[in-house]
């Protein structure tokens, strides 16, 4: 049910600072959008519309982008969708103004339900001030299968990205709403050498069954702030906004 055709899709990274590092500190905000088409606000940058400190880098969840569209929130990005109709493609989209290349996306071999959509996760790599590179990992996990099926999905994106060395971050909704899926994911993330971000207020983070869907993971950083939104009538998500420092 409308798989995408183009996958990723990159909107104007010539206007990226190619090869030019992520500033130290630098603030990462990850969010799912819940489909709602932000093509009104190309003029008003994100940092106005949720009161906070311009980020450098964007990690969206069930993002909505219509293919011609040339920009998102004022920045360059790569999207990798799992719908694309004939108006728009959904995805998860990682923007930012410095340099960035695309490595993989993760199409899940799985449908939800069986018979409905896949989901997603993207791959970026980014330069970092002291030469190392940056891996990124957006994700978009799927939900709506038996827990088997998101253990396999996990262990196909983990072979993906295990040989990666170096600072990493894997941020995104990870449909953790059981105990189940959440004791999965800890192991996975144990695998990859990771520590999960902890918030001071966690109440914005939105839960399912009392489990945290919405993570961010990292390793080869230090966290100096993180902070949980609360947006209303925008999405069913809150966005997570952390603070790294090499």
């Amino acid at each position: 049910m409308y798989k995408p055709k183009l996958t990723p899709i990159s909107h104007d990274l010539s206007s990226t600072q190619l090869g030019q590092a992520l500033p130290n500190p630098f603030r990462l905000l990850t969010w799912n959008l819940h489909k709602t088409d932000f093509a009104h606000y190309i003029h008003r940058p994100i940092e106005q519309l949720l009161s906070m400190e311009p980020p450098h880098l964007l990690s969206f969840q069930e993002a909505a982008t219509r293919p011609m569209q040339n920009r998102f929130f004022n920045l360059p990005f790569v999207m990798a969708p799992n719908i694309e109709t004939r108006q728009k493609h959904f995805g998860v989209l990682t923007a930012t103004e410095f340099g960035m290349t695309a490595q993989h996306q993760c199409l899940t071999r799985s449908r939800e339900l069986g018979w409905t959509t896949h989901k997603t996760a993207l791959v970026t790599e980014h330069c970092l001030q002291n030469g190392e590179t940056l891996t990124h990992i957006n994700i978009h996990a799927i939900n709506f299968v038996p827990n088997r099926l998101f253990q396999q999905e996990l262990n196909l994106l983990w072979h993906l990205i295990a040989e990666k060395s170096g600072p990493m971050i894997v941020s995104g909704d990870f449909n953790t709403w059981n105990k189940t899926r959440v004791s999965m994911l800890e192991k996975a993330v144990q695998q990859l050498g990771l520590s999960e971000v902890a918030y001071p207020d966690t109440r914005p983070i939105r839960t399912l069954n009392r489990q945290i869907l919405d993570y961010v993971f990292y390793r080869g950083l230090t966290v100096q702030s993180a902070r949980a939104f609360h947006v209303e009538e925008i999405s069913d998500h809150n966005p997570l906004e952390v603070v790294f420092a090499l």
